[in-house]
């Protein structure tokens, strides 16, 4: 009787001891096992940016940042073997982590030119999974510029595009008309400007209307052939933001 107690006590004893083994094997298995997270391949990543400024409707160049605009840098990522809603996006402006614009799916950053004309804001992202097995960046610079207008002159009812024109040549007793084009105000329209034209020693014509950055211009009572000479100047400024402006000004020969 005792001899059978003493093998059933020696069965339950040793039967714990097989479990833990068992166990713990398991685990092993589990550490050395490899990760079900997908291997990403980066096939092409880019920054693009827009500023939001204005420029005239048949403008075909870049618009540029000023200072008060707001500008938007997306990361154009390709890749393969992963979901890009697996990734994280970090952004720095000028080396100074945006937390509040980062995370996951949060590939579009949008900030504010603080800066003045001739300078530049550079804006970087870190691109990464979660285990950061994958991981890459990009930096970009975006210049700032000033806002200008430039003033053209009228060619058998057309304007020239994106050229000043230095000297005007008009003729008495006929009318010839001015165009101000602005480019890079933080603007959404024209009558956002207030444009003052200032012809010779005329009163300046100041206006905020639609058609204010056109100006008529019509010489009478010149009776002699000797060409004359005055100056037509032109300042813009914007309603929403005074430090804004521009001034130029055309030399203008009378026939």
């Amino acid at each position: 009787m005792h001899k059978i107690k003493y093998i059933i006590f020696i069965f339950f004893l040793l039967l714990p001891l097989a479990s833990f083994a068992q166990v713990d094997f398991n685990i092993d298995s589990l550490i050395n096992e490899p990760s079900d997270e997908a291997d990403i391949n980066l096939n092409s990543l880019k920054l693009a940016w827009v500023a939001e400024t204005y420029a005239p409707y048949e403008y075909k160049g870049r618009t540029l940042p000023t200072q008060g605009s707001k500008v938007t840098v997306d990361a154009i990522l390709d890749i393969s073997g992963g979901s890009l809603n697996d990734l994280k996006y970090s952004w720095f402006l000028d080396d100074i982590f945006q937390e509040s614009k980062s995370g996951y799916d949060r590939n579009s950053f949008q900030f504010g030119i603080r800066r003045t004309n001739g300078s530049s804001h550079t804006v970087m992202v870190k691109i990464f999974n979660e285990s950061r097995s994958f991981m890459v960046e990009r930096t970009i610079e975006i210049p700032i510029v000033q806002p200008e207008a430039i003033i053209c002159f009228s060619n058998n009812g057309s304007y020239s595009s994106d050229r000043k024109n230095e000297t005007a040549d008009v003729f008495s007793n006929k009318k010839s008309a001015f165009i101000a084009k602005p480019y890079f105000f933080d603007i959404e329209k024209l009558s956002d400007l207030t444009f003052e034209w200032k012809f010779a020693n005329q009163s300046p014509v100041i206006s905020s209307a639609y058609s204010a950055n056109v100006l008529d211009l019509v010489i009478e009572g010149k009776e002699d052939q000797k060409i004359l000479e005055n100056n037509l100047s032109l300042k813009v400024t914007n309603k929403l933001n005074s430090r804004q402006s521009d001034y130029q000004s055309t030399l203008v020969k009378i026939h």
